[in-house]
């Protein structure tokens, strides 16, 4: 009677379990997929604060799927964590990973330059990139550090100039609108 019981339930319970993993898409093998899917979980614990548990779900995204545009967002992501925890060498290589990734976002210069801050490396990383600037994008990384050292003119004519050299890219209104709200809070 118990077996017979034990079945039952057990009949009961097994495509229940199955259907709940189909239910979250992880019984497809897709990594690409399943690379967001790990993502969102790890954004999910990182709002409940267990930052761990966030990092090894970014972790698992970025392993899943390394080399495309969209593991910049899981790298930022990881990075963003290690902000919060203090890990800030760490950040600092999650946020030039993202970059190398996409180097379209603004909010990954931004994250950078927190980075740098945090580890004391501004004025040293500002003469590194004034030597050796390759890229107008190297402009906004020295104009964010020009503002992160309390040079705020020199760092909005810089993102200035950047937005008449290259009104066209993706990431100027990014620049724009940081721009805006900046000035905007000077005036406050």
């Amino acid at each position: 009677m118990i077996k017979k019981l034990l079945i039952i339930l057990a009949l009961l319970i097994i495509p229940t379990v199955a259907y709940s993993y189909d239910v979250i898409g992880l019984t497809d093998v897709n990594p690409e997929k399943n690379a967001y899917i790990h993502n969102n979980y790890g954004l999910m614990y990182l709002d409940m604060g267990q930052y761990y548990a966030a990092i090894q779900e970014f972790k698992i995204a970025i392993s899943l799927n390394p080399n495309t545009q969209a593991s910049s967002v899981y790298y930022n992501n990881l990075g963003e964590t290690y902000l919060k925890l203090g890990y800030y060498t760490m950040s600092l290589d999650c946020f030039e990973r993202a970059i190398d990734k996409n180097p379209l976002n603004f909010k990954y210069y931004l994250n950078l330059v927190t980075s740098y801050q945090y580890l004391g490396m501004l004025d040293k990383k500002l003469n590194t990139l004034i030597r050796n600037k390759k890229t107008p994008l190297d402009d906004i990384t020295i104009g964010l550090i020009y503002i992160a050292k309390g040079q705020k003119q020199k760092g909005i004519a810089m993102l200035d100039s950047f937005v008449m050299k290259e009104p066209k890219l993706y990431i100027t209104d990014g620049v724009k609108y940081y721009l805006q709200q900046f000035t905007d809070l000077q005036k406050k």
